[in-house]
């Protein structure tokens, strides 16, 4: 039977990562089960906040997973770390799509204006 390979301070830290991991995939399922509705730090198009939901979800899944491994004392499957480099550019490619598409409309209804903001003298 598999026991706790860690001493008490990386068990915790590894505990509250694991916790927090748990929470980033439940995020993101919210994200991908209601995009009509997703959590506050995702606004855009639907097919950009369904990226961002699996991006959180897989982020979530990986370090849950390897979290799991530390404390049991054996290496992370090579699946997860390859899930775990396809998460991190995908989040990165979801946020500076709702950065575009937000920018986007802003300009479409005429919020943006170009140049300085005010004029000084």
């Amino acid at each position: 039977m598999p026991g706790i390979e860690t001493d008490a301070l990386d068990t915790a830290g590894a505990v509250f990562v694991a916790v927090l991991a748990v929470g980033c995939a439940g995020w993101g399922g919210l994200a991908v089960l209601r995009p009509g509705r997703p959590p506050q730090p995702i606004t855009g198009p639907v097919w950009v906040v369904r990226v961002w939901g699996i991006a959180h979800v897989l982020l979530g899944v990986c370090m849950a997973v390897r979290m799991t491994a530390l404390l049991v004392g054996a290496a992370p499957a090579w699946p997860m770390t390859l899930l775990h480099w396809v998460a991190g550019p995908l989040l990165l490619f979801s946020v500076a799509a709702a950065g575009v598409s937000e920018r986007r409309a802003r300009v479409r209804a005429g919020g943006v204006v170009g140049g300085r903001h005010g004029r000084r003298g």
